[in-house]
């Protein structure tokens, strides 16, 4: 009799995943003008749609991440960027979760290395450089290994997305994972009940990354605090074997925010205003 049913819902195109999220998530797609797709096999949503010149996904349907339970919410753009631009801004919970896990895996494993299969988000917690955060943003930590590039990133609109996501459509104890991986956008969160603001606001926030990505990228190289991208070493996420445990050592900084504070030689710079010099001393009689 289930098999029977199950052949009738093929053969007329219904789902068991036809419920409300899935209706809302159709709906939602159709009044924005993407395309949607079904998942051939399983539950699930894909979503192609237009950011800015490049091609965007979202997927919805079962997790991909042990760290998220149930639902999650996926986005990808190709965003063309250098490959070895390697940004991460996650959620301080999660960090602290993910650092303190790893961690305990290398110990009691007594592995010397981090796990090439390991998720590069979980691998980054270690290989990356933390990069101070604006106290508007306390709530995330910041990896990269362009701390130049990575502080400009998280900067004006993307800054005030991010800032505001929790109380607008994100929730103060959703995990939420934005990098720039291999010259694309990702953004990875929960959802176990969708509504048409987290659609939304995860689409905006991932276009957001992109452009202020590029931004970054086309701030004059000839600042005082802007080198280019630094080259991939050994150690990073896309190098063959891990950092040895020795070097990583605990977890640590994730628990509590570090805000950002430049000094003021430094803020007239990035305005370009000249910085206060000394007087000249006064000539002996």
């Amino acid at each position: 009799m289930f098999k029977a049913l199950q052949k009738l819902q093929k053969m007329f195109g219904s789902r068991p995943e036809d419920e409300p999220d899935s209706r809302l998530l159709d709906g939602w797609a159709h009044s924005r003008g993407h395309q949607l797709k079904r998942v051939r096999r399983g539950e699930g949503r894909v979503i192609e749609f237009d950011c800015d010149d490049r091609r965007g996904r979202m997927e919805w349907g079962p997790s991909h991440r042990a760290y998220i339970k149930g639902r999650e919410l996926r986005i990808r753009i190709d965003a063309g960027l250098p490959g070895q631009m390697e940004m991460m801004l996650m959620s301080r919970r999660l960090a602290q979760q993910l650092g303190g896990e790893a961690y305990q895996t290398l110990t009691s494993a007594h592995q010397t290395g981090i796990d090439a299969d390991l998720p590069e988000e979980v691998r980054w917690l270690s290989m990356l450089e933390k990069v101070p955060v604006p106290s508007s943003a306390a709530g995330y930590v910041l990896m990269s290994s362009s701390p130049v590039h990575a502080r400009r990133w998280l900067d004006g609109d993307l800054l005030s997305r991010v800032s505001r996501a929790s109380n607008l459509w994100l929730g103060d104890t959703a995990p939420l994972v934005l990098m720039t991986l291999r010259g694309c956008i990702h953004l990875r969160t929960e959802a176990g009940a969708l509504e048409e603001s987290m659609l939304d606001g995860a689409r905006a926030l991932a276009q957001s990354a992109l452009l202020s990505a590029r931004q970054a990228l086309l701030r004059p190289v000839d600042e005082p605090d802007a080198p280019p991208p630094a080259p991939l070493r050994p150690g990073l996420s896309s190098a063959a074997g891990g950092r040895r445990i020795g070097a990583m050592g605990p977890p640590s900084g994730f628990e509590n925010p570090s805000v950002l504070e430049l000094p003021m030689d430094s803020d007239m710079m990035a305005m370009s205003m000249p910085a206060p010099t000394q007087p000249p001393p006064t000539p002996r009689r």
